[in-house]
C-alpha cells in the first residue's frame, strides 16, 4: 500500500524516514482519520512552499499537537458533551431565583438598614447647622435665626418621619430572618438526631422505631440544608449585582473628578455630584452589608 507524508501529501518510499519535499519525520500508523483530517493535510499540503530543511525540535512538538487534536475529534465529544451538560446544570442551579416572600422580606431589612443610614446622613447634617446656633448673628440678625431655626426643624422633621417608617418596616420583618431560622431549625434536627441515638443505646426505644425516626430527621434535614443552600446561593447572586453597581458608580465618580480636573465643570457641581456618589455608595455599602450578614 502506498505511503503519503501525513503533513503535505507526498507520496512517500516504505524506506523514507524523512518527506523529501516538507522535511516532516515519516510517522506510524495514525487512527484512520476523518474526512475533516483529509482536508486538514490536503490544505496543508497545498500551503507547503518551503524548500527541505532539517528536523527541529519545535517539528516534533506540532507532530505531537495535531496527533493529540486528531485523538481529541476521535474520542473526546462525548466527554466534552458530558463536561458542557453538567456546567448547563450548575449554572442553572445557581441562577435559580429567591422566592418573591423571601426576596420581600430581604428588602424590608434592606430598607430598614438603608433608613438608619438616611437618619445618620440627617444627624451630621443637623450637628452641622445647630452650629450657627452660636454664631453671633443668631442673636441680632432676625432673618438669619428664622433661616436657621427653619433647617433646624426641617432636620427634625425628616427624622421624625425617617423613625416612623423604621417602626412600620421593624414589624413587617420576620424577626429571625428565614436563613438563620431554618439554620435554628437544623440544629434542632441534629439534636434529635442525637438524642434519638442516645435514648436507643439506653433501650428505651425499640430498633424499628429507632430507624423509622432517624430516616425521618435525616431527610428532614437534608430538605433544610438544600433549602439554605439554594436561599445563600439567590443571595449572593444579589450582592454579586450589588457590587458590580457600585464599580459602575465608583467609575462614573472618578469621571466627575476628571471632567472637574479638566474644567469641564465648575466646583459648586463638582462637590454636588461627588456628594450625590458617595451617598448613593454608602447606600450599596450598607445593603451589600445587609445581605452579607442575612446569609450568616
Amino acid at each position: 500500500m502506498s505511503k503519503y507524508c501525513v503533513y503535505c501529501g507526498n507520496p512517500l518510499k516504505s524506506s523514507d524516514k524523512f518527506c523529501i519535499i516538507c522535511g516532516k519525520p515519516v510517522l506510524g500508523d495514525l487512527p484512520k482519520s476523518s474526512k475533516d483530517d483529509k482536508v486538514r493535510i490536503e490544505e496543508k499540503r497545498r500551503s507547503v512552499t518551503q524548500p527541505k530543511k532539517q528536523v527541529t525540535v519545535q517539528d516534533i512538538l506540532e507532530e505531537e499537537e495535531i496527533e493529540s487534536d486528531v485523538i481529541e475529534e476521535q474520542f473526546g465529544e462525548e466527554e466534552t458533551k458530558k463536561k458542557g451538560k453538567k456546567r448547563r446544570k450548575e449554572k442553572k442551579s445557581i441562577e435559580k431565583p429567591l422566592p418573591f416572600e423571601v426576596k420581600e422580606q430581604m428588602i424590608l431589612y434592606i430598607d430598614y438598614n438603608d433608613i438608619q443610614v438616611n437618619k445618620q446622613v440627617l444627624s451630621e447634617k443637623l450637628k452641622e447647622i445647630q452650629k450657627s446656633l452660636k454664631d453671633p448673628r443668631y442673636d441680632v440678625d432676625e432673618e438669619y435665626k428664622n433661616t436657621v431655626n427653619m433647617k433646624v426643624n426641617a432636620i427634625k422633621s425628616l427624622i421624625n418621619e425617617y423613625k416612623e417608617k423604621e417602626a412600620e418596616i421593624d414589624k413587617k420583618r420576620d424577626k429571625p430572618f428565614i436563613v438563620q431560622r431554618i439554620t435554628n431549625d437544623i440544629e434542632t434536627k441534629i439534636f434529635q438526631l442525637k438524642n434519638l441515638s442516645r435514648e436507643y443505646k439506653l433501650h428505651k426505644i425499640d430498633q424499628d422505631t429507632f430507624e423509622t425516626l432517624r430516616e425521618k430527621y435525616k431527610k428532614e434535614k437534608s430538605d433544610l440544608e438544600k433549602e439554605k443552600e439554594d436561599l445563600i446561593t439567590g443571595m449572593k447572586l444579589w450582592i454579586k449585582e450589588l457590587k458590580m453597581e457600585k464599580a459602575e458608580l465608583a467609575t462614573e465618580k472618578n469621571l466627575n473628578k476628571g471632567r472637574y480636573s479638566a474644567k469641564e465643570i465648575s466646583e459648586d457641581e463638582y462637590n454636588k455630584n461627588n456628594k450625590d456618589f458617595e451617598l448613593k455608595l454608602k447606600k450599596i455599602d450598607s445593603k451589600i452589608a445587609t445581605l452579607v450578614e442575612l446569609t450568616k
